[in-house]
């Protein structure tokens, strides 16, 4: 049983080879303390049952390993070049911030890491979340901020939301 799984682990959910071996005996344990609640029926088989407890490991694995990049406020402030800002740059600045403050945390955070070229798939392990489920969260958020510059009238004159680059409208 502990080939198939550290393959299973190593190949199919990215684990390190010294993780998974540690992750296979964790499975192991976590079987044999268990294993009298484990009800066989038609549909489900032991094999099923611990492939599952292995594949829930890896994932707290990816979530606790990955989370190298906790977001903090302090990650909102602006380190400017060697130069003086500007009351331009200053009103900028201070408006960007006080407009994320309205955004939930996870909104906070997703456009923080994406900003710092995070992929949508850490992303989506650090918050629990599918892969296009962070990007839509990003979409919407970046359109969300988008809309508030415009309201602010930071941006100036935008073409339509419906209009693409090839110039065709949806309707």
């Amino acid at each position: 049983m502990f080939e198939p799984l550290w393959r299973f682990l190593v190949h199919h959910m990215r684990i390190p080879e010294a993780d998974a071996e540690e992750i296979v005996q964790d499975t192991l344990l976590k079987v044999h303390s268990s294993v009298h609640r484990f009800k066989r029926t038609k549909r489900a088989k032991f094999t099923t049952w611990v492939v599952e407890i292995a594949k829930n490991l890896a994932i707290d694995f990816h979530r606790a390993e990955r989370f190298i990049e906790p977001f903090d406020e302090k990650d909102l402030v602006y380190e400017a070049p060697r130069r003086e800002l500007g009351s331009q740059d200053r009103f900028l600045l201070h408006w960007l911030k006080d407009e994320l403050a309205q955004f939930p945390s996870e909104d906070q955070q997703i456009l923080h890491w994406r900003a710092h070229d995070r992929s949508y798939e850490e992303i989506s392990g650090w918050l629990g979340i599918k892969e296009g489920t962070a990007r839509v969260r990003h979409k919407r958020a970046k359109d969300r901020m988008i809309d508030a510059a415009n309201r602010a009238n930071l941006l100036g004159p935008l073409p339509p939301h419906d209009v693409v680059e090839s110039g065709v409208t949806y309707e």
